[in-house]
């Protein structure tokens, strides 16, 4: 049972990573209470004071990653009993992605280990926890979402910065250039 746990914590952590472009360490510092206060998955995340600059952002969840939080979260109790508010903030405050302690977060070192495995098992050469952020900003783009959004929802002060996540598909160019008329 241990291994299908850790299996879904796996899961979820690659596919809100893919789903949101969180940088890793935001990732992991995230609690049940951040994605799921009473229970149900929200469609976005507030993160206070834990990211790379210290400046609150709220980033999106996919539809994709909603999904995979949903099947991965624990229930929320219906009932507390007597001890109703110490219980649900306890149930809040637990990490979302727990190391196998369980009481404690998996580490940001811990789960740049566990995806460089994960992808290598899946044979995805060259791949990397901020992978999932390039992939993200890219999928983006794609489905042209306008830059000014991208780069909030990965936290880039400037667009140049979030313009250097942008990779040039060769199939993308030769379709741009098909469309071009003289």
């Amino acid at each position: 049972m241990v291994g299908s746990r850790n299996e879904a914590r796996n899961r979820a952590l690659l596919y809100l990573g893919l789903g949101t472009g969180m940088r890793i360490a935001e990732l992991v510092s995230l609690t049940i209470g951040d994605v799921a206060p009473f229970g149900e998955v929200l469609d976005h995340i507030v993160l206070d004071n834990r990211t790379k600059s210290r400046r609150s952002r709220t980033v999106w969840l996919t539809p994709q990653a909603q999904r995979v939080l949903v099947d991965y979260i624990p229930p929320y109790p219906d009932t507390f009993g007597a001890l109703e508010t110490r219980d649900h903030q306890a149930y809040r405050e637990r990490p979302l992605f727990g190391s196998n302690r369980r009481s404690s977060p998996l580490t940001a070192n811990a789960a740049v280990k566990l995806l460089t495995h994960m992808f290598r098992q899946a044979g995805v050469a060259n791949a990397s926890s901020h992978s999932l952020r390039r992939t993200h900003a890219n999928q983006l783009r794609r489905t042209g979402a306008d830059l000014k959004l991208i780069q909030e929802q990965l936290g880039h002060a400037s667009l140049s910065t979030t313009e250097r996540y942008f990779d040039v598909d060769p199939l993308e160019k030769q379709a741009a250039l098909a469309k071009v008329r003289f």
